[in-house]
């Protein structure tokens, strides 16, 4: 049997409606899983018995993330707001862990992981630390930067240590790291670009997309393939 892969959605409050762009679902079919759409939900119950159904989980790209959540005020820079979606991934998130189920931040997915586990963001990299690398273009202009995986995690077991070229669609990024969560992997101005757990067996943050744009970043199916093998394994 394949494994089932949540992919918790992104969520427009004006129109009352989740999105999810098809990149993620293909993505999780060509490396060999069964996407599943987690419901967006505050309800502890609810997160619970989804997450019986599914052998890992997604976090999807998105808007920014309340400061609030980390300590801060909005410098005006933290953008898209939707205080639903905050709740509905700290709840996720908190029980995902606990759960110990395999999980892959993806973008804000990442940014997810480090605030609703105790770290913070810069709120605006061009403004705070410079343009020193392109992080983001305006569409349908897409950046691609290097960085250096650095560390042994499940980053570098998927797409092995060195530099790596990837895509870039952020604005904002980790300043301090969650706790229990390490870098591993940094573009070549310091910006983080990715986090693992040190203590769950494959909790994984990357600030790139690799369901995206493989013809250009060719390691990022890797990154895709490593997860769903990890999601397999889980589910024997």
């Amino acid at each position: 049997m394949k494994p089932i892969i949540g992919i918790l959605p992104s969520f427009d409050e004006e129109k009352k409606q989740i999105f999810l762009n098809q990149s993620y679902m293909d993505a999780v079919i060509e490396s060999g899983g069964i996407p599943f759409v987690f419901p967006l939900s505050e309800d502890p119950k609810i997160i619970f018995e989804a997450l019986e159904e599914v052998d890992g989980l997604i976090l999807s790209g998105g808007t920014d993330i309340d400061p609030k959540y980390y300590g801060e005020a909005n410098s005006g820079k933290s953008l898209g707001i939707n205080e639903f979606l905050d709740s509905c991934e700290a709840a996720v998130i908190r029980l995902a862990l606990e759960a110990d189920i395999p999980v892959l931040g993806i973008c804000r997915g990442m940014q997810a992981l480090n605030v609703f586990c105790g770290g913070s963001l810069i709120q605006d990299i061009p403004s705070e630390r410079g343009i020193s690398v392109t992080h983001s273009l305006t569409k349908p202009e897409i950046a691609f930067h290097k960085i250096s995986v650095e560390k042994a995690s499940p980053l570098s077991d998927a797409i092995g240590f060195g530099e790596h070229l990837i895509n870039s669609y952020h604005h904002q990024a980790v300043k301090n790291i969650a706790p229990d969560f390490s870098s591993c992997a940094v573009a070549e101005d310091g910006i983080v670009e990715a986090i693992y757990h040190k203590n769950k067996k494959f909790i994984l943050g990357v600030q790139w997309h690799p369901e995206r744009d493989r013809e250009i970043a060719v390691n990022n199916k890797k990154i895709i393939d490593k997860f769903i093998s990890v999601c397999a394994e889980a589910k024997k």
